[in-house]
């Protein structure tokens, strides 16, 4: 293969690699989202039950808002190799 052959393969595959590190920072955030609705869901619930009740369910909810911020950087760490892949700043 020709060194501007090689080159475009090159490019084209950074391009697809840049393109799929964008669907799963997408899909990080998308998780991110979903476990904040879960965490907010937990601690509507935990406002109307007993004691022990409510705290398990605020833990669960720190525990989803955790797991929530954990898949908000990794979105970010995608999003910003994608940059490299492409080249960009």
């Amino acid at each position: 293969m020709s060194g501007s052959g090689e080159n475009e393969r090159a490019n084209r595959i950074g391009r697809e690699a840049a393109r799929l590190r964008r669907q799963v920072a997408a899909a990080a955030r998308a998780v991110a989202a979903t476990e904040d609705q879960v965490a907010e869901t937990f601690e509507k619930v935990a406002e109307h039950r007993p004691g022990p009740d409510a705290t398990r369910l605020r833990a669960k909810a720190e525990e989803a808002r955790r797991f929530a911020a954990k898949e908000r950087d990794l979105s970010r760490e995608y999003d910003e190799s994608a940059d490299d892949y492409e080249g960009r700043p």
